[in-house]
């Protein structure tokens, strides 16, 4: 259990020091579902829309995804600011709905909204709409909304990342010999 520790802890040590995310947990998001859901008020208690970006240029897919619907019914998807219907889905038997649609052409640079509109409830996210030539660089089938890679300082990282492994087998090595130490005492 000790080693455990002492590996938790180099291992967080680093992830502090390089500036790098440790995840451990599971993901975030659930599976969309009635659960925890309220029908009936406005906004839908515990609703929500997940884009599959955040940014996207014209012709770029972009993915969604929300819950809270009642079953089997039908919702509406419209882009505002210059209002878009871009779908008619039916929420299936746990009251969600996905889908897809293209960046239509005629959508102007900046922030808009996807709309999932229903008898029960509207729900919505934000998205940006940004040129072709700020999206350079990112594809269709790659980009997942973050920030784009522009390098990074590989030898300092590594360089951490050794001092921090020879740490923390130094650490391992002096728990077992005190462990043996008072074993024979």
């Amino acid at each position: 259990m000790r080693a455990f520790k002492v590996a938790a802890a180099t291992v967080g040590l680093s992830a502090a020091l390089t500036g790098t995310a440790v995840g451990l947990a599971g993901p975030v998001n659930a599976a969309p579902g009635t659960a925890g859901c309220t029908q009936g008020s406005y906004p839908p208690a515990n609703s929500t829309v997940a884009l599959s970006r955040s940014r996207a240029s014209v012709g770029m897919a972009m993915s969604y995804q929300a819950r809270c619907f009642k079953p089997g019914e039908q919702v509406t998807v419209t882009v505002y600011s210059t209002p878009q219907r871009v779908g008619v889905l039916t929420a299936d038997t746990t009251g969600a709905v996905s889908g897809s649609f293209t960046i239509p052409s005629n959508l102007q640079a900046g922030r808009h909204t996807l709309e999932l509109a229903a008898a029960t409830g509207t729900q919505s996210a934000s998205f940006v709409v940004v040129p072709s030539a700020a999206a350079a660089g990112t594809t269709a089938s790659s980009d997942n909304g973050s920030l784009a890679f522009t390098g990074s300082d590989a030898a300092k990282t590594a360089g951490a990342g050794i001092v921090l492994l020879l740490g923390g087998g130094a650490l391992i090595v002096a728990a077992k010999r005190r462990k043996h130490a008072n074993a024979a005492a």
